[in-house]
């Protein structure tokens, strides 16, 4: 790909609020397809559907407001650019449901999205580059648990929870999804 542009600051993008406001997590099912867009100047998804059609379910993962980061580092060996991805978030109170459902994180193959304040969604453990296409599943470059600490303090105001992160190594950088999520509900959350 040839370099056909060049890059633009504006106003918003001076005032562009950081943060993350929501974490949407699924697992890769076999058969998911994934629609990627390559132009000058879009790098995005434009949809994730599974087999036969019908949109992916996420599941949103809530935490602690004004902790969670995401971080994405790119290095170049042998001409072969790779991208580590890290997501960061903590979820108070160690319970037992938290610890089933970092079980479960800790033994799946997961695809992220990042809902940023700024109103993009990065999506990361999704990549076209290097992709097997007989069977998107196994294209290695999905998100898994890398890390994960729980921690109570001694004092009442120290903080009780399960501090998470979730990365993957992808041969390009994370796209923006284009589309609009389908969250998973549930009867006890009002998830929308």
């Amino acid at each position: 790909m040839a370099i056909t542009k060049g890059v633009n600051i504006g106003c918003a993008d001076i005032q562009g609020a950081g943060g993350i406001r929501y974490i949407l997590i699924r697992s890769w099912i076999t058969d998911d397809e994934v629609t990627y867009l390559n132009t000058a100047t879009t790098h995005s998804i434009t949809t994730i559907k599974v087999s036969g059609g019908g949109d992916a379910t996420w599941y949103m993962y809530e935490f602690k407001n004004q902790l969670p980061s995401l971080s994405v580092s790119a290095s170049k060996e042998n001409g072969s650019t790779s991208y580590d991805c890290s997501l960061e978030f903590m979820m108070p109170d160690m319970d037992d449901g938290k610890g089933a459902r970092l079980q479960a994180l800790m033994d799946t193959c997961t695809m992220v999205m990042v809902i940023g304040n700024n109103g993009k969604n990065y999506v990361f453990g999704a990549s076209q580059k290097y992709a097997n296409e007989k069977a998107i599943t196994r294209n290695q470059t999905y998100a898994s648990m890398t890390g994960a600490e729980g921690a109570t303090g001694a004092a009442y105001n120290d903080d009780n929870g399960w501090t998470v992160t979730l990365g993957a190594k992808q041969w390009e950088a994370p796209r923006i999804y284009s589309g609009i999520p389908t969250l998973y509900v549930t009867n006890d959350t009002a998830t929308t």
